[in-house]
């Protein structure tokens, strides 16, 4: 009985570090397949495609509210009925400009730091699949300053841009000052990697590779785990499942 209980531990920690070795090549992989210039550039460009759809939705909001029927408008003409309402030309465009301008200096930062999105799934018979994002734009863009405050962040998500501010909130403003915190010791420790993940706790999980090991850091309750410890502990726990029979894998 003995011999067949550490058989089945010996296992389990095979196992734990095959994956984990297969989980660090492919993220080693993603950082080295990236084009920092290109991927910059990228998301400017839809940042661009994303301010331009919403001022154009608040542009027709403008002329419905004035009793105009946009919808019988071409482009043009909306457009000369916009410039004649704000009493600018071309009104629409230079919004877009300045918006666009003002996100472009920020991202083009040369500190900025990658943070890839690791993808995350659970299954009925206790299989927990992680996976490095691979949409066309994986990686999270994050900005710190000397004491490793963030000073500006871009999130996305299925390459989409999701969330950016100057200001790394957690659930709340007096328990997110603890990110202040945590980035600045997570960096002391000189990380191979940063990573993130919308599948655990959002903004309050921060993820970083040290020494070939996944760890996940509890913003507001200042707890890190080593990633199996937290997947078994709060995502198995928390939809049934049974965390001493977890078999984690890579899809």
């Amino acid at each position: 009985m003995k011999k067949t209980f550490l058989l089945l531990v010996i296992n389990s920690i095979f196992i734990n570090s095959i994956f984990c070795q297969a989980l660090v090549q492919r993220i080693e992989d993603a950082y080295n397949s990236l084009d920092s210039i290109h991927y910059i550039e990228s998301i400017i460009d839809m940042f661009r495609e994303q301010v331009s759809k919403e001022i154009h939705e608040i542009n027709d909001v403008m002329l419905e509210i004035r009793g105009i029927d946009y919808n019988k408008l071409d482009t043009i003409q909306k457009q000369h009925m916009i410039d004649s309402i704000m009493e600018k030309n071309n009104y629409t465009k230079a919004l877009i400009d300045d918006r666009t301008n003002w996100f472009a200096t920020k991202i083009r930062d040369k500190s900025t730091n990658y943070v890839l999105n690791l993808n995350i799934k659970t299954y009925s018979n206790n299989q927990v699949c992680v996976m490095p994002d691979t949409s066309s734009l994986p990686f999270n863009l994050f900005y710190f300053d000397k004491r490793s405050n963030v000073k500006f962040f871009v999130l996305l998500d299925n390459g989409q841009i999701s969330h950016y501010d100057t200001n790394y909130r957690t659930f709340s403003n007096p328990i997110g000052r603890n990110n202040r915190k945590i980035f600045r010791k997570i960096r002391r420790e000189n990380p191979k990697f940063l990573l993130f993940s919308y599948d655990l706790e959002q903004m309050n999980t921060v993820l970083y590779l040290l020494n070939d090991k996944i760890f996940v850091y509890r913003i507001s309750q200042m707890e890190v785990y080593e990633f199996n410890d937290y997947i078994k502990k709060f995502v198995l726990e928390n939809i049934g499942h049974s965390p001493d029979s977890t078999n984690t894998f890579i899809e």
